[in-house]
């Protein structure tokens, strides 16, 4: 008994340093995975620069957001009239079946357009999404239509807080969300150019709302359709987000609306525009069909809310989503096609693949990657072009990520596979697709390191044309190495 007695108090003693042991393993990998973070948020840049980058990319939300609420300070003698015929009149011939009929027919050149340019006219796996864009172009005035008539439904409190969750929460996080998405899984770079797509629309809008003011339905709501001309005295209303604050007992939305900076800015919808700028660049960096669903029902909601809750007309969302396709076609041209060329010239990584495949910039190079460089034609000198039928990419040997370089930009693209590896910190892009002349190609290369890729196409996964293949294609061992697509 004793002996019994003397063990079960020694017991404890015994087990403590097994507990230290597994504590310092917790820690240890904890500490292991914040080394992780912090390499996968940085990829070889420095802490000042990478928040640099950061901001530069959040500017122009941010100077809309402080543009926009200096708006009540411009003097009342200096502001336009204000328009209250003329969005009921345009709504009411919108949503007619002639409206309708003849908004679809005028986006047919929009929509053919878009099917050349997605590679909807392809067959097999060269296709494109082309066609379901088109296709969604075209049902665009019929599903506005829609979420109009559905917007005329009796208010209930599970509508109020379903149109409250997109139009009053995820209106204000969905930049925030994309943002961080965009950077997971597009091009490096694409996530900045994602901020100043959207300031830029934001700004325009702005820059309307003063210059064409024009009011909500909620002004009808409240002065009735045969109201006096407004000034600039009329206090903001929250319209139908008044029943959300009595959910939820709280006097949020009455008191902000209240005192607006911009009372008289229903045209165009910038809950409308930024829903579409998110879905956009959804589309852009996702595989599949997957983006184009999201899109689908993020918007659907997004519309019919802002018409539930009385804030905006349909014609609003139409204004609105044309100035966000207006700024993403601008930014897309100047900007996206540059990165995503440099991205898979450059075999660069996004987010994603350096926090659960641990891969670095100039690794990754897949058969997918080839195929968007391809689909994305020729380029800059370095980036891959095509030449007599084949296109001849070759990749440094040197693999990692260089220090101080900026987000999705890559030295110099058309400095030779040498100066590539020599790049160091000093704003190179280590490794990726380079262009090899064709006689230097049977001299510089032994045909162990050759790898034939065969026709592109083959033996793809993904709806897009397109295989995501997530390890590394390795190309061989010799020091330089090369893809050929013959």
């Amino acid at each position: 008994m004793r002996d019994s007695s003397t063990a079960s108090h020694a017991s404890p003693r015994s087990l403590l340093p097994l507990r230290r042991v597994r504590l310092g393993a917790i820690l240890s990998l904890v500490g292991a995975f914040l080394l992780h973070c912090r390499w996968v948020l940085l990829n070889g840049a420095s802490v000042p620069y990478r928040l640099w980058t950061v901001l530069v990319g959040a500017f122009p939300p941010f100077l809309w957001t402080f543009l926009f609420k200096q708006a009540k300070h411009i003097p009342d003698s200096i502001r336009p009239p204000i328009h209250i015929d003329l969005l009921p009149t345009l709504n009411r011939l919108l949503l007619s079946p002639g409206g309708v009929i003849a908004v679809t027919i005028s986006l047919i050149p929009l929509a053919r357009l878009v099917y050349y340019w997605g590679d909807g006219d392809k067959e097999g796996d060269e296709r494109g999404r082309g066609r379901a864009y088109a296709v969604s172009i075209l049902l665009f005035p019929t599903a506005l239509c829609i979420s109009a008539l559905c917007a005329t439904a009796e208010s209930s409190d599970r509508l109020d807080l379903l149109a409250f969750s997109t139009y009053g929460a995820l209106h204000f996080a969905s930049p925030i969300v994309a943002g961080w998405w965009i950077w997971g899984f597009g091009s490096q770079g694409a996530a900045s150019t994602f901020g100043w797509t959207l300031g830029a629309q934001n700004l325009a809008g702005l820059a309307t709302h003063l210059v064409f003011p024009n009011a909500a339905p909620w002004f009808y709501d409240v002065y009735g359709i045969d109201a006096a001309q407004p000034d600039y005295t009329y206090p903001g209303n929250p319209a139908g987000l008044v029943r959300v604050d009595t959910i939820l007992g709280t006097h949020i939305y009455a008191k902000a609306f209240g005192k607006g900076p911009v009372v008289f800015g229903a045209i165009p919808s910038l809950h409308a525009a930024t829903a579409i700028c998110c879905c956009l660049f959804v589309c852009r960096y996702s595989k599949g069909y997957r983006g184009l669903a999201f899109m689908w029902i993020y918007c659907g909601i997004m519309f019919w809310s802002t018409q539930y809750f009385h804030h905006h007309f349909a014609i609003d969302l139409i204004c609105g989503t044309f100035y966000s396709l207006v700024s993403f076609t601008l930014f897309e041209r100047v900007r996206l096609r540059k990165l995503d060329r440099a991205h898979y010239a450059n075999a660069l990584t996004n987010g994603y693949e350096r926090l659960f495949f641990t891969i670095r910039d100039g690794d990754n190079w897949t058969e997918y990657g080839e195929r968007m460089l391809r689909r994305l034609g020729p380029g800059a000198p370095g980036e891959g072009e095509e030449k007599g039928g084949a296109l001849a990419l070759s990749r440094s040997t040197s693999s990692g990520s260089s220090g101080g370089r900026g987000v999705g930009s890559s030295g110099s693209s058309g400095s030779s596979p040498a100066s590539r590896s020599a790049g160091g910190s000093g704003g190179g892009r280590a490794g990726g697709y380079v262009s090899l002349p064709a006689d230097r190609q049977s001299e510089d290369v032994s045909p162990q390191s050759v790898f034939e890729l065969g026709e592109v196409g083959v033996d793809s996964d993904d709806e897009d044309g397109g295989r995501d293949q997530r390890e590394p294609l390795r190309l061989g061992q010799g020091t330089r190495r090369v893809a050929a697509v013959v």
